[in-house]
């Protein structure tokens, strides 16, 4: 093979190896801030929530903040998806209050158990 044959596959491989390496990283970090953006929006959510029933003077069970935090992330997908529409906003909904009551329901039974 060629010098310069070599030395052009060369330049290929390490451009390619840099530019996969670039968009990896940027992946990851894009990633790793939309996360924090859903956590973010699910605690204040909760806090928003628990202050509503304060001022309301209703004692109710406020749902964890992992449940926030999964509607919000999905809440994010559809956003991203450009598929909110009100079928899916109810979708997303009903799916929150299944999740929602499957906590209560292993709430129950752990209190019940005693652990």
């Amino acid at each position: 093979m060629e010098a310069w044959i070599a030395g052009l596959l060369g330049t290929l491989v390490g451009a390619a190896g840099s530019v996969a390496g670039i968009w990896i990283q940027n992946y990851f970090q894009a990633r790793r801030e939309r996360l924090k953006l859903i956590m973010e929006f699910a605690v204040q959510d909760r806090k928003d929530q628990i202050e509503l029933a304060k001022a309301a003077g209703v004692a109710s069970p406020v749902a964890p903040v992992a449940l926030f935090a999964h509607y919000h992330g999905e809440l994010f997908k559809l956003i991203d998806s450009g598929k909110m529409t009100e079928k899916a906003l109810r979708k997303l909904y009903e799916n929150n209050a299944e999740i929602w009551a499957v906590i209560r329901d292993i709430d129950a039974k752990r209190k019940a158990t005693g652990y």
